[in-house]
């Protein structure tokens, strides 16, 4: 008997990873085009930090910002997932900041950053496969013509609105 015969039944498959779920109008932010990555990753974390009622963000923004040294979350369509696993938190929780414009990236200054896709996940394995989902989510999501609509868009519940409406023609 094979280890994938009916005595060792394969895992249901994960539910697909919600982006709109994971936000709300208080985490998402319309930045001006002189704002720093560093300064909207450093207010993306306080706003998740105040959400899941974590103390300090200090610590989780060095986290963030020294991982964005080393390999950096900026992919050509001009989106930035930076991300950190996070030691106390029990859900993945997440902020989002549109640039109209876009602002210079201080690791590829060649690409644009117009929007920036935070999250937190916790630092457990059980949540690893959908840490991956996520930013496979995300990443999908955020394609140029998509951040085209965001970067339009007046209000952080008109924001909201694209993505929720744009996961439910993808659905």
């Amino acid at each position: 008997m094979s280890a994938w015969s009916s005595n060792n039944p394969a895992k249901p498959a994960a539910p697909p990873v919600s982006v709109s779920d994971l936000l709300g109008e208080d985490v998402i932010v319309l930045a001006p085009q002189d704002a720093s990555k560093e300064a909207l990753i450093a207010d993306l974390a306080g706003r998740l930090c105040a959400k899941l009622s974590l103390a300090d963000p200090g610590p989780i923004v060095a986290k963030v910002l020294e991982r964005e040294r080393g390999i950096s979350t900026t992919l050509d369509t001009g989106a930035s997932l930076p991300h950190a696993r996070v030691d106390g938190i029990t859900k993945i929780a997440a902020a989002l900041a549109v640039i109209p414009g876009g602002l210079k990236d201080f690791t590829q200054p060649e690409v644009p950053i117009r929007v920036v896709f935070l999250f937190f996940s916790p630092n457990q394995k059980e949540f690893f496969s959908a840490h991956l989902q996520l930013l496979r989510a995300v990443a999908g999501l955020l394609q140029p013509a998509f951040i085209d609509a965001l970067e339009k868009a007046a209000t952080p519940k008109a924001v909201l609105e694209l993505v929720r409406a744009a996961e439910k023609s993808k659905a």
